[in-house]
């Protein structure tokens, strides 16, 4: 198909001749895009009455040709498959009776010819119409209001507006919920028959103190010659989620949990991602765990996987965390948790000079909260405190997910690799220029080794008065990291292999790492989950381009 794109793209730059493309549109009112669905492929400029035809997303046959000045213009002949049955947009009463406006760009308003029974309308409100009459050369699309969500300037509806927009839903289907539901509310012995009991560990789970789930969690143990063993364990999340069934379906549909200002919409119904899947303190919970033995300099001597069952002792805060190891004091903290977060911090440290010995970039990019009143209003914006404690979790998450997969492509274990390819040398070229504008030298940027130049770069930029602009510039330069069925390693960590694992509650290509991990214990030689089609990662990219936190 992408292949085929690109053909009939070249063959239509040659004497001006024009081709009939697919491909999905980006609308906006007055013009469009046909979105290339090739690398180094060029989106296509549509205009022309066909535009009334259409709709946003929708995917469109379009009679293309290209200009003189080589761009590729073109106009919509027909609809191939719609995008949506519903939008969603601001209710206004015109001279001829009720229309619904999308807020997106110069999209032309649906006809409003019904209302569903009990819903009463009202001017400037929020309004989601299921279309029951496609637009036409000669009719804007029509259809019927069936939910009126509130006033413009009420904030919970703006945002309920944006998920509704989305198809983000925040229910649950009645056989994903019965699923749900028919699972135990506690676990008994019975539960974790065949797994290792790590009761004996002080397991800590570390956390914002607005965290909504805690699906990940941690323990420290000496060991002889200087040795440190570092235990990762993760909610086991396909243990009761199995492929194919109502709940993993959902799961795949949704592919994330979406993190809002005033909610989150989760990928598992809460009797998963607040009860079982949550490893909250006290309480047997089923785990997978990677066991990594570290030594003095940070290298990984050993690593083991596992089925486990755990018992975290305590879930501290970041804030806790950090109190800990200043120094100070916590209260209602076992002695085992607190020696033992005290390690961590060391441990970190050590994993942190490594990685960035390596290569690994450190950006330096300030991270904000959004205060939000009991009715969902902002109240205020606050700056996230950069804390060791912060760095402690991440530097073990990151080695964690890195041992899995090393250990799944030792295997030859099918998984979904996390890839991030080295960056382009044309945007390397730009941002060395820009930089250059700011006073910062980035020739180096175009040498043989881009890690060590980015790392002089972020290094000189941090008593830079535009430092935060600067780390954002380089972030932006870089390629956006996806999930791939083939591994060409990790450029910003630095890392040969790397998966995502230590989310399967809010994440399903984590949950997919899982069931690797699981078919290796089993000893089976295939992980037939993996044969899937890729999940559908458009909602991670929502979540990415609309600076939603997804950590």
């Amino acid at each position: 198909m992408k292949q085929h794109w690109k053909r009939r793209q070249q063959r239509s730059a040659a004497g001006h001749q024009e081709a009939l493309l697919d491909g999905v549109i980006q609308h906006h009112g007055r013009f469009a895009f046909l979105l290339t669905e090739t690398e180094g492929g060029s989106d296509v400029f549509l205009r022309g009455r066909g535009l009334d035809l259409a709709m946003d997303g929708d995917r469109v046959q379009a009679k293309v040709r290209r200009e003189p000045n080589g761009r590729f213009c073109g106009e919509i002949v027909r609809v191939l498959k719609r995008a949506h049955t519903s939008i969603v947009g601001i209710l206004k009463q015109m001279p001829r009776g009720w229309a619904v406006y999308p807020e997106k760009g110069d999209a032309p308003p649906a006809q409003v010819i019904g209302f569903a029974p009990k819903i009463t309308p009202k001017e400037g409100s929020f309004a989601v119409l299921e279309i029951t009459r496609w637009p036409t050369a000669n009719h804007a699309a029509a259809g019927s209001v069936i939910e009126v969500l509130g006033g413009s300037d009420d904030t919970r509806a703006r945002i309920t507006s944006l998920l509704r927009a989305r198809g983000i839903s925040e229910h649950f289907p009645k056989d994903a919920l019965a699923q749900s539901a028919a699972l135990p509310a506690k676990l008994q012995p019975s539960d974790w028959k065949g797994r290792e009991e790590l009761f004996h560990l002080p397991v800590v789970t570390i956390d914002g103190a607005d965290a909504k789930d805690f699906d990940d969690a941690v323990s420290l143990e000496p060991l002889p010659g200087g040795l440190t063993r570092l235990g990762v364990h993760i909610a086991d999340v396909g243990f009761y989620v199995k492929t194919g069934t109502p709940l993993d379906k959902e799961a795949y549909s949704r592919a994330t949990s979406v993190y809002l200002p005033d909610r989150v919409v989760p990928m598992l119904p809460p009797s998963l991602s607040n009860n079982l899947c949550s490893l909250v303190p006290d309480q047997e919970r089923l785990t997978l765990s990677v066991f990594m033995d570290i030594n003095t300099t940070g290298s990984v001597t050993r690593r083991r996987m596992a089925s486990t069952v755990i018992r975290s002792c305590r879930r501290f805060t970041y804030e806790e965390a950090q109190t800990l190891l200043d120094g100070g004091k916590v209260s209602a903290v076992p002695k085992a948790a607190a020696e033992a977060v005290m390690c961590m911090g060391a441990l970190s440290s050590v994993l942190y000079k490594r990685r960035v010995d390596r290569g690994a970039l450190d950006f330096d990019l300030p991270e904000y909260k959004v205060v939000t009143d009991a009715e969902g209003k902002p109240v205020r914006v606050t700056l996230r405190p950069r804390l060791k404690s912060h760095r402690l979790i991440e530097e073990f998450m990151l080695l964690a997910n890195e041992a899995i997969a090393t250990e799944l492509m030792a295997a030859r274990m099918p998984f979904l690799h996390r890839r991030h390819d080295v960056p382009d040398p044309l945007k390397l070229k730009a941002l060395a220029k820009t930089l250059g504008e700011l006073g910062l030298s980035a020739g180096g940027l175009l040498g043989v080794d881009p890690h060590k130049a980015l790392q002089d770069v972020l290094a000189r930029a941090q008593a830079h008065p535009l430092a935060d602009i600067i780390n954002s510039l380089i972030v932006r330069s870089m390629r956006q990291a996806v999930y791939s069925p083939e591994s060409a390693g990790h450029f910003g960590i630095a890392a040969r292999a790397y998966a995502h694992f230590t989310s399967p509650i809010r994440r399903y290509p984590d949950l997919t790492a899982h069931r690797a991990v699981t078919a290796l214990l089993a000893g089976k030689k295939e992980n037939h989950c993996a044969r899937r089609p890729r999940p559908n990662i458009r909602p991670l990219i929502y979540c990415a381009r609309n600076c939603l936190r997804v950590r």
